[in-house]
């Protein structure tokens, strides 16, 4: 009976090793829900607009296979001393397949006012069948 428990044991210990390293091989996958990203359309221009917590973007882009060209614009809702947005696409799956940087403050406040525009051009995975836009805040610090 001891060996039987034995075997058992063994076996568990052993698939659950082997869970732990197949997963660490594949990676975790990113994906998207539809009802968080914009799908591509060819041609253009499109015209959108994005919220979140932090940020109002308006944008425009234009989709030629492989690259997207972006005219945004917008406002921080907020106060900050450093502000990103990112853009992100995804297949038709909802995988994630790569980020660019659409906007960098750096450590000063600085975003466009909601007339002025800015244009960014990205070569994108040919796969990309859609996209996300997500930012990151960091509040503004009293300064004396």
């Amino acid at each position: 009976m001891e060996m039987k428990h034995f075997i058992g044991k063994a076996l568990i210990g052993f698939l659950v090793l082997f869970s732990i390293v197949l997963s660490a091989c594949v990676g975790p996958q990113m994906l998207v829900a539809p009802e968080d990203s914009v799908s591509l359309v060819q041609g253009g221009p499109q015209k959108g607009s994005w919220e979140s917590f932090d940020v109002l973007l308006n944008y425009q882009y234009v989709y030629q296979s492989g690259t997207l060209k972006l005219n945004f614009g917008g406002g921080a809702k907020r106060g900050y001393d450093q502000l990103v947005i990112w853009i992100s696409f995804f297949d038709t799956q909802g995988k994630f397949l790569q980020t660019e940087t659409v906007y960098n403050s750096g450590f000063r406040e600085k975003f466009l006012p909601r007339s002025d525009s800015h244009e960014k051009i990205f070569e994108i995975p040919m796969e990309s069948t859609q996209f996300a836009f997500h930012s990151m805040l960091k509040k503004r610090t009293s300064r004396r």
